[in-house]
Protein backbone atom coordinates (compact mmCIF):
# COMPACT_ATOMS: atom_id res chain seq x y z
CA UNK A 1 0.00 0.00 0.00
CA UNK A 2 2.74 2.34 0.47
CA UNK A 3 3.98 1.93 -2.69
CA UNK A 4 1.15 3.04 -4.03
CA UNK A 5 0.92 6.30 -2.18
CA UNK A 6 4.63 6.85 -2.60
CA UNK A 7 4.21 6.45 -6.68
CA UNK A 8 1.39 9.35 -6.80
CA UNK A 9 3.10 11.93 -4.65
CA UNK A 10 5.70 11.28 -6.75
CA UNK A 11 4.10 12.27 -10.02
CA UNK A 12 2.46 15.22 -8.21
CA UNK A 13 5.57 16.36 -7.13
CA UNK A 14 7.01 16.03 -10.65
CA UNK A 15 4.00 17.81 -12.35
CA UNK A 16 4.60 20.64 -9.70
CA UNK A 17 8.22 20.94 -11.03
CA UNK A 18 7.49 20.81 -14.55
CA UNK A 19 4.76 24.20 -13.94
CA UNK A 20 7.24 26.66 -12.80
CA UNK A 21 7.52 28.59 -9.72
CA UNK A 22 4.28 30.82 -10.14
CA UNK A 23 2.12 31.69 -7.14
CA UNK A 24 -1.27 30.38 -9.06
CA UNK A 25 0.21 27.25 -10.33
CA UNK A 26 1.88 26.21 -7.13
CA UNK A 27 -1.45 26.87 -5.39
CA UNK A 28 -2.85 24.43 -7.75
CA UNK A 29 -0.36 21.88 -7.54
CA UNK A 30 -0.32 22.10 -4.06
CA UNK A 31 -4.20 21.11 -3.80
CA UNK A 32 -3.40 18.60 -6.52
CA UNK A 33 -0.83 16.85 -4.71
CA UNK A 34 -3.19 16.93 -1.27
CA UNK A 35 -5.91 15.73 -3.18
CA UNK A 36 -4.12 12.63 -4.51
CA UNK A 37 -2.34 12.10 -1.14
CA UNK A 38 -5.82 11.93 0.22
CA UNK A 39 -7.13 9.59 -2.60
CA UNK A 40 -4.38 7.45 -1.99
CA UNK A 41 -4.58 7.14 1.30
CA UNK A 42 -8.21 6.48 1.64
CA UNK A 43 -7.49 3.33 -1.25
CA UNK A 44 -4.87 2.26 1.02
CA UNK A 45 -7.24 2.06 3.93
CA UNK A 46 -10.03 0.17 2.10
CA UNK A 47 -7.09 -2.18 1.14
CA UNK A 48 -6.14 -2.57 4.67
CA UNK A 49 -10.21 -3.36 5.61
CA UNK A 50 -10.68 -5.94 2.85
CA UNK A 51 -7.90 -7.51 3.93
CA UNK A 52 -8.56 -7.75 7.59
CA UNK A 53 -12.40 -8.61 6.84
CA UNK A 54 -10.96 -11.56 4.89
CA UNK A 55 -8.84 -12.46 7.32
CA UNK A 56 -11.64 -12.77 9.60
CA UNK A 57 -14.10 -14.49 7.43
CA UNK A 58 -11.00 -17.26 5.88
CA UNK A 59 -8.49 -17.35 8.55
CA UNK A 60 -5.09 -15.10 7.80
CA UNK A 61 -3.09 -17.94 7.75
CA UNK A 62 -2.66 -19.36 4.29
CA UNK A 63 -2.47 -23.31 3.05
CA UNK A 64 1.22 -24.03 2.38
CA UNK A 65 1.09 -26.57 0.11
CA UNK A 66 3.32 -29.28 1.34
CA UNK A 67 2.22 -32.98 2.37
CA UNK A 68 0.22 -33.15 5.11
CA UNK A 69 0.15 -36.57 6.84
CA UNK A 70 -2.42 -37.81 9.65
CA UNK A 71 -2.39 -40.87 11.37
CA UNK A 72 -5.50 -42.42 13.24
CA UNK A 73 -7.25 -46.01 13.20
CA UNK A 74 -10.06 -47.29 11.17
CA UNK A 75 -12.66 -47.26 13.63
CA UNK A 76 -15.09 -44.41 14.32
CA UNK A 77 -12.31 -42.14 15.90
CA UNK A 78 -11.05 -42.05 12.06
CA UNK A 79 -14.39 -41.86 10.04
CA UNK A 80 -14.28 -38.06 9.65
CA UNK A 81 -10.87 -38.24 8.40
CA UNK A 82 -12.16 -40.55 5.86
CA UNK A 83 -15.12 -38.94 5.21
CA UNK A 84 -13.47 -35.35 5.02
CA UNK A 85 -11.00 -37.07 1.95
CA UNK A 86 -13.79 -39.06 0.35
CA UNK A 87 -15.56 -36.24 0.22
CA UNK A 88 -13.09 -33.88 -1.62
CA UNK A 89 -12.96 -31.38 1.32
CA UNK A 90 -9.29 -32.19 1.80
CA UNK A 91 -8.59 -31.28 -1.75
CA UNK A 92 -10.85 -28.31 -2.21
CA UNK A 93 -9.19 -26.80 0.75
CA UNK A 94 -5.50 -27.15 -1.22
CA UNK A 95 -4.54 -29.76 1.45
CA UNK A 96 -1.88 -32.19 0.19
CA UNK A 97 -3.21 -34.94 2.76
CA UNK A 98 -1.41 -38.08 3.37
CA UNK A 99 -3.20 -40.69 5.48
CA UNK A 100 -1.75 -43.31 7.19
CA UNK A 101 -3.51 -46.18 9.07
CA UNK A 102 -2.56 -47.63 12.83
CA UNK A 103 -3.94 -50.60 14.71
CA UNK A 104 -4.03 -48.51 18.16
CA UNK A 105 -3.05 -45.05 19.48
CA UNK A 106 0.58 -46.13 21.14
CA UNK A 107 2.24 -47.13 17.70
CA UNK A 108 0.63 -43.63 16.41
CA UNK A 109 2.91 -42.00 19.27
CA UNK A 110 5.56 -43.37 18.33
CA UNK A 111 5.58 -42.61 14.17
CA UNK A 112 4.37 -38.67 15.77
CA UNK A 113 7.94 -39.34 17.96
CA UNK A 114 9.78 -40.10 15.07
CA UNK A 115 8.71 -37.24 12.94
CA UNK A 116 6.68 -39.29 10.49
CA UNK A 117 3.19 -37.66 11.26
CA UNK A 118 2.37 -34.17 10.99
CA UNK A 119 -1.17 -34.83 13.02
CA UNK A 120 -2.56 -37.46 14.84
CA UNK A 121 -6.53 -38.00 15.13
CA UNK A 122 -6.10 -40.55 18.15
CA UNK A 123 -7.63 -41.58 21.36
CA UNK A 124 -6.65 -41.37 25.11
CA UNK A 125 -2.66 -42.80 24.20
CA UNK A 126 -2.06 -39.25 23.41
CA UNK A 127 -2.11 -38.22 26.94
CA UNK A 128 1.22 -39.75 27.22
CA UNK A 129 2.78 -37.70 23.93
CA UNK A 130 0.98 -34.17 25.01
CA UNK A 131 2.74 -34.93 28.29
CA UNK A 132 6.19 -34.73 26.66
CA UNK A 133 5.54 -30.73 25.69
CA UNK A 134 6.55 -31.72 21.63
CA UNK A 135 2.72 -31.19 20.80
CA UNK A 136 -0.53 -29.14 20.43
CA UNK A 137 -3.86 -30.20 21.06
CA UNK A 138 -5.75 -28.26 18.32
CA UNK A 139 -9.36 -29.98 18.80
CA UNK A 140 -11.74 -32.93 20.19
CA UNK A 141 -12.58 -35.53 18.26
CA UNK A 142 -15.37 -38.39 18.25
CA UNK A 143 -17.42 -38.36 21.59
CA UNK A 144 -17.88 -41.66 23.34
CA UNK A 145 -20.19 -42.68 25.94
CA UNK A 146 -20.92 -46.68 25.50
CA UNK A 147 -19.72 -49.77 24.18
CA UNK A 148 -16.01 -50.05 25.70
CA UNK A 149 -16.80 -53.00 27.70
CA UNK A 150 -14.77 -55.62 29.99
CA UNK A 151 -16.08 -59.09 29.40
CA UNK A 152 -15.67 -62.38 31.81
CA UNK A 153 -16.50 -66.10 30.56
CA UNK A 154 -19.64 -67.05 31.78
CA UNK A 155 -18.60 -70.46 33.56
CA UNK A 156 -16.08 -67.47 35.45
CA UNK A 157 -16.16 -66.47 39.45
CA UNK A 158 -15.44 -63.04 38.30
CA UNK A 159 -19.12 -63.34 35.67
CA UNK A 160 -21.07 -65.31 38.98
CA UNK A 161 -20.14 -62.88 41.23
CA UNK A 162 -22.81 -60.17 42.73
CA UNK A 163 -23.70 -57.22 40.96
CA UNK A 164 -23.53 -53.26 41.89
CA UNK A 165 -26.03 -50.80 41.75
CA UNK A 166 -24.48 -49.70 38.80
CA UNK A 167 -24.74 -52.56 37.11
CA UNK A 168 -20.89 -53.69 38.13
CA UNK A 169 -19.99 -57.36 38.39
CA UNK A 170 -17.43 -58.58 40.37
CA UNK A 171 -15.97 -59.09 43.73
CA UNK A 172 -12.64 -57.93 45.50
CA UNK A 173 -11.82 -61.17 45.89
CA UNK A 174 -12.78 -62.48 42.25
CA UNK A 175 -11.06 -59.26 40.54
CA UNK A 176 -7.85 -59.72 42.36
CA UNK A 177 -4.81 -61.11 40.71
CA UNK A 178 -7.06 -61.51 37.27
CA UNK A 179 -5.29 -61.24 34.08
CA UNK A 180 -6.88 -58.87 31.70
CA UNK A 181 -6.19 -58.60 27.93
CA UNK A 182 -6.28 -55.45 26.33
CA UNK A 183 -4.02 -52.97 24.36
CA UNK A 184 -2.13 -50.76 27.43
CA UNK A 185 -2.61 -46.89 27.46
CA UNK A 186 -5.90 -47.02 25.75
CA UNK A 187 -9.47 -46.26 27.18
CA UNK A 188 -9.50 -50.37 27.42
CA UNK A 189 -6.73 -49.77 30.07
CA UNK A 190 -8.16 -46.64 32.27
CA UNK A 191 -11.49 -48.71 32.27
CA UNK A 192 -9.70 -52.10 33.85
CA UNK A 193 -8.07 -49.55 36.01
CA UNK A 194 -11.46 -47.95 36.92
CA UNK A 195 -13.19 -51.67 36.74
CA UNK A 196 -10.41 -52.66 39.63
CA UNK A 197 -11.08 -49.10 41.90
CA UNK A 198 -15.03 -50.06 41.80
CA UNK A 199 -13.71 -52.94 44.24
CA UNK A 200 -11.11 -50.99 46.05
CA UNK A 201 -8.74 -52.36 44.42
CA UNK A 202 -5.51 -50.49 42.28
CA UNK A 203 -3.58 -51.36 39.24
CA UNK A 204 -1.48 -53.03 41.46
CA UNK A 205 -3.82 -56.02 42.17
CA UNK A 206 -4.55 -57.09 38.62
CA UNK A 207 -2.15 -57.66 35.21
CA UNK A 208 -2.77 -55.83 32.15
CA UNK A 209 -1.41 -58.36 29.13
CA UNK A 210 -0.63 -56.02 26.15
CA UNK A 211 -2.37 -56.75 22.91
CA UNK A 212 -3.83 -54.97 20.56
CA UNK A 213 -7.91 -55.33 20.06
CA UNK A 214 -7.72 -58.35 17.46
CA UNK A 215 -5.21 -60.34 18.88
CA UNK A 216 -6.72 -60.17 22.18
CA UNK A 217 -10.35 -60.66 21.13
CA UNK A 218 -8.76 -63.91 19.44
CA UNK A 219 -6.44 -65.16 22.33
CA UNK A 220 -9.16 -64.54 24.26
CA UNK A 221 -11.65 -66.82 23.05
CA UNK A 222 -9.62 -69.39 22.65
CA UNK A 223 -8.56 -69.75 26.34
CA UNK A 224 -6.38 -67.01 27.48
CA UNK A 225 -6.78 -64.13 30.21
CA UNK A 226 -9.49 -63.72 32.88
CA UNK A 227 -10.84 -60.89 31.44
CA UNK A 228 -10.69 -58.63 28.02
CA UNK A 229 -11.58 -55.14 28.11
CA UNK A 230 -12.68 -54.21 24.47
CA UNK A 231 -14.45 -52.74 22.58
CA UNK A 232 -16.50 -52.36 19.39
CA UNK A 233 -17.28 -54.77 17.33
CA UNK A 234 -15.18 -57.07 19.11
CA UNK A 235 -18.17 -56.35 22.27
CA UNK A 236 -21.13 -57.08 19.92
CA UNK A 237 -19.29 -60.22 19.14
CA UNK A 238 -18.88 -61.08 23.10
CA UNK A 239 -22.11 -60.44 23.58
CA UNK A 240 -23.58 -62.66 20.85
CA UNK A 241 -21.56 -65.49 21.61
CA UNK A 242 -22.57 -65.47 25.19
CA UNK A 243 -19.87 -64.08 26.99
CA UNK A 244 -20.42 -61.95 30.56
CA UNK A 245 -20.28 -58.13 30.12
CA UNK A 246 -18.89 -57.51 33.63
CA UNK A 247 -18.66 -53.48 32.84
CA UNK A 248 -19.54 -50.98 30.51
CA UNK A 249 -17.46 -47.70 30.44
CA UNK A 250 -20.66 -45.78 31.61
CA UNK A 251 -20.90 -47.76 34.53
CA UNK A 252 -18.15 -46.40 36.13
CA UNK A 253 -17.35 -43.06 34.43
CA UNK A 254 -18.91 -39.97 34.70
CA UNK A 255 -18.50 -38.41 31.63
CA UNK A 256 -17.96 -39.26 27.97
CA UNK A 257 -14.82 -40.18 26.35
CA UNK A 258 -13.56 -37.62 24.16
CA UNK A 259 -10.80 -38.34 21.40
CA UNK A 260 -7.93 -36.36 20.30
CA UNK A 261 -6.40 -33.95 17.55
CA UNK A 262 -2.74 -33.10 17.89
CA UNK A 263 -0.10 -31.84 15.75
CA UNK A 264 3.70 -31.98 16.00
CA UNK A 265 4.58 -28.39 17.72
CA UNK A 266 6.63 -27.00 14.60
CA UNK A 267 3.01 -27.87 12.27
CA UNK A 268 1.30 -25.40 14.74
CA UNK A 269 3.92 -22.70 14.71
CA UNK A 270 4.75 -22.62 10.80
CA UNK A 271 1.86 -24.03 9.14
CA UNK A 272 -0.85 -22.78 11.03
CA UNK A 273 -3.27 -22.71 7.88
CA UNK A 274 -2.76 -26.04 7.13
CA UNK A 275 -4.42 -26.97 10.55
CA UNK A 276 -7.06 -24.54 10.39
CA UNK A 277 -7.81 -25.90 7.34
CA UNK A 278 -7.59 -29.71 7.87
CA UNK A 279 -9.72 -28.64 11.42
CA UNK A 280 -12.64 -27.17 8.94
CA UNK A 281 -12.54 -30.49 6.87
CA UNK A 282 -12.74 -32.70 9.68
CA UNK A 283 -15.51 -30.85 11.60
CA UNK A 284 -17.74 -30.76 8.00
CA UNK A 285 -16.75 -34.46 7.56
CA UNK A 286 -18.16 -34.70 11.09
CA UNK A 287 -21.25 -33.05 10.41
CA UNK A 288 -21.98 -35.50 6.97
CA UNK A 289 -21.55 -38.40 9.54
CA UNK A 290 -24.42 -36.46 12.14
CA UNK A 291 -26.67 -35.66 9.51
CA UNK A 292 -26.49 -38.66 6.99
CA UNK A 293 -27.08 -41.95 9.02
CA UNK A 294 -27.44 -44.26 5.86
CA UNK A 295 -24.53 -42.66 4.28
CA UNK A 296 -22.43 -42.79 7.60
CA UNK A 297 -22.93 -46.31 7.51
CA UNK A 298 -22.13 -47.11 3.85
CA UNK A 299 -19.07 -44.93 4.22
CA UNK A 300 -17.70 -46.86 7.56
CA UNK A 301 -18.76 -50.44 6.82
CA UNK A 302 -17.26 -50.20 3.25
CA UNK A 303 -13.67 -48.83 4.90
CA UNK A 304 -13.29 -51.22 7.93
CA UNK A 305 -13.55 -53.86 5.35
CA UNK A 306 -11.45 -52.27 3.15
CA UNK A 307 -9.10 -52.53 6.60
CA UNK A 308 -9.83 -56.43 6.72
CA UNK A 309 -12.12 -55.47 10.34
CA UNK A 310 -15.33 -57.35 10.13
CA UNK A 311 -18.43 -55.40 11.23
CA UNK A 312 -21.79 -56.03 10.97
CA UNK A 313 -25.30 -54.76 10.77
CA UNK A 314 -25.74 -54.76 14.50
CA UNK A 315 -22.17 -53.71 15.31
CA UNK A 316 -22.73 -50.42 13.41
CA UNK A 317 -26.16 -50.30 15.10
CA UNK A 318 -24.41 -49.82 18.23
CA UNK A 319 -21.75 -47.76 16.81
CA UNK A 320 -24.11 -44.95 16.19
CA UNK A 321 -25.78 -45.42 19.17
CA UNK A 322 -22.63 -44.31 21.32
CA UNK A 323 -20.27 -42.12 18.95
CA UNK A 324 -21.45 -39.11 18.20
CA UNK A 325 -19.25 -36.12 16.77
CA UNK A 326 -18.35 -32.43 16.77
CA UNK A 327 -18.83 -30.09 14.56
CA UNK A 328 -17.93 -26.23 13.11
CA UNK A 329 -21.31 -25.52 15.81
CA UNK A 330 -21.06 -27.45 18.53
CA UNK A 331 -16.69 -27.68 19.36
CA UNK A 332 -15.47 -25.40 21.55
CA UNK A 333 -18.42 -23.82 22.45
CA UNK A 334 -20.02 -25.16 25.98
CA UNK A 335 -16.48 -27.64 27.13
CA UNK A 336 -12.89 -25.80 26.35
CA UNK A 337 -10.90 -28.71 23.98
CA UNK A 338 -8.66 -31.04 25.39
CA UNK A 339 -10.45 -30.86 28.93
CA UNK A 340 -10.81 -34.61 28.88
CA UNK A 341 -6.92 -35.17 28.01
CA UNK A 342 -6.47 -32.74 31.28
CA UNK A 343 -8.69 -34.85 33.59
CA UNK A 344 -7.39 -37.97 32.06
CA UNK A 345 -3.43 -36.48 32.49
CA UNK A 346 -4.68 -35.92 36.55
CA UNK A 347 -5.92 -39.62 37.14
CA UNK A 348 -2.38 -40.96 35.20
CA UNK A 349 -0.66 -39.57 37.86
CA UNK A 350 -2.07 -40.77 40.49
CA UNK A 351 -1.33 -44.21 38.86
CA UNK A 352 2.10 -43.06 38.21
CA UNK A 353 1.87 -43.95 34.65
CA UNK A 354 3.14 -40.06 34.04
CA UNK A 355 4.95 -37.90 36.14
CA UNK A 356 3.75 -34.95 38.27
CA UNK A 357 6.63 -33.00 36.49
CA UNK A 358 5.36 -33.63 33.21
CA UNK A 359 1.63 -32.84 34.32
CA UNK A 360 1.76 -29.09 33.45
CA UNK A 361 2.28 -29.94 29.62
CA UNK A 362 -0.73 -31.90 28.74
CA UNK A 363 -3.29 -28.46 29.82
CA UNK A 364 -0.09 -26.03 28.33
CA UNK A 365 -0.28 -28.18 25.17
CA UNK A 366 -4.18 -27.00 24.88
CA UNK A 367 -4.43 -24.56 21.97
CA UNK A 368 -7.98 -23.35 20.66
CA UNK A 369 -7.02 -20.79 18.40
CA UNK A 370 -6.72 -23.03 15.44
CA UNK A 371 -10.08 -24.54 15.41
CA UNK A 372 -11.95 -21.22 16.58
CA UNK A 373 -10.27 -20.29 13.21
CA UNK A 374 -11.44 -23.54 11.77
CA UNK A 375 -15.08 -21.93 12.26
CA UNK A 376 -14.75 -18.79 10.53
CA UNK A 377 -13.73 -20.49 7.28
CA UNK A 378 -17.23 -21.41 6.37
CA UNK A 379 -18.16 -24.76 5.49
Amino acid sequence: MKKKLYGITAMVLTAAMLGGCGSSASSETTAAAAAAEETAAEESAGEEAAETEAAEEGGAAEVSGEELVIGTMANSLGLPVRQADLAGYFEDAGLNVSIEIFATGAPINEAMASGDLDVAVSGMASVYALATGMYTYVGDGVITTGGESIYARADSDIAKAAKSDRGVIGSAETVKDASILGPLATTAHYQAIKYAESFGLTADDFSMVSMDYAQAYQAFITGEGDLIATKMPYTNQLAEAGYVCVCDMNMVLDSPIVDTIFVQNDVAQNRAGDVEAFLNCYYRACEDLMNDEAMRRDVAMTWYAEEGITYSESDMDSEIEVKDYYTLDTVNTDTKIGQFMVDIADFYVDQEMITAEELPNVAASVDDTFVEAAKTMGR
